[in-house]
């Protein structure tokens, strides 16, 4: 999705003041403490080999050095999708607040506003702080706000980084602490810093493990998983690559093991889809 699709297009007549929300911040000087915490989350994210084991990773890396303890990870083909999410990676109270949050107010998100979008676009990060300083927030993000994460679950802190994932699809992290002050100034930086280098690692990845388990296999393995897709029983797997049946079922016992596929029939699927 490019970032002309996510901003409203009254933000861009040549004789119109910008909105509020487009006003650059104060310039924040990084100390060494911002850099290394934010060095720290790319080490830990750097090794992913998946999606889904980088969507763990980067939540944990997060709650360690920035002290949230409430962390979710939303993903979606667009933008908007992203809120409909029905399995997003949850840790904390985010796992307790989701039947709520799916049921009742996803449509309602404070960080789906016009405002909270044009923040995401341009610098990867939004807080609720930012937000409600900014004002003009629709009645229904501000009783998300206010219902939702104030009254309901005692959340004053909320802050929000988007990631653009494999495909074309975009992430949202969603960090949440009862302390209004627990992300400030400098951590807003640090996030900043984080969204576009996290959106590099993760966008030439794998979106599950079995997929990136594929790409490992040696090159025996692949032709075995090439000719289990096209159907091929073990003994004309066997015929066609000169090898003995038992061979073959110890190559396709071996290759089930890695990918974690629980038949030949999602091996076979897993190999067409990749």
């Amino acid at each position: 999705m490019t970032q002309s699709t996510l901003v409203d297009s009254s933000a861009s007549g040549a004789t119109r003041a910008p909105p509020r929300s487009a006003r650059p911040s104060p310039r924040i000087h990084l100390r060494a403490a911002d850099y290394e915490r934010a060095f720290d989350v790319l080490e830990r994210c750097d090794g992913a080999r998946s999606v889904i084991e980088f969507k763990d990773q980067v939540a944990h890396a997060l709650i360690d050095n920035f002290g949230v303890r409430h962390v979710s990870v939303f993903a979606g083909a667009t933008f908007h999708h992203v809120f409909g999410d029905l399995t997003p990676l949850t840790e904390g109270h985010t796992s307790r607040m989701l039947p709520e949050y799916q049921d009742r107010w996803s449509r309602y998100d404070v960080f789906g506003t016009p405002a909270a979008m044009r923040q995401l676009v341009s610098s990867g990060v939004s807080s609720v702080a930012e937000l409600t300083a900014i004002g003009g927030l629709p009645t229904t993000a501000n009783a998300y706000i206010r219902q939702f994460l104030h009254a309901t679950w005692g959340m004053h802190s909320a802050t929000a980084l988007r990631l653009e994932l494999p495909a074309g699809h975009t992430g949202l992290i969603g960090m949440f602490d009862p302390k209004p002050d627990k992300i400030g100034p400098n951590e807003m930086a640090s996030l900043r810093l984080l969204s576009r280098q996290l959106s590099a690692i993760c966008r030439g990845l794998p979106v599950s493990q079995a997929k990136a388990a594929l790409g490992g296999l040696s090159s025996r393995q692949q032709q075995v998983v090439r000719l289990v897709a096209d159907g091929l029983s073990n003994s004309e797997i066997a015929q066609t690559l000169s090898l003995a049946e038992d061979s073959v079922k110890k190559y396709v016992s071996r290759i089930l093991a890695l990918t974690g596929c629980q038949s030949r029939m999602e091996l076979a699927l897993l190999a067409r889809s990749a």
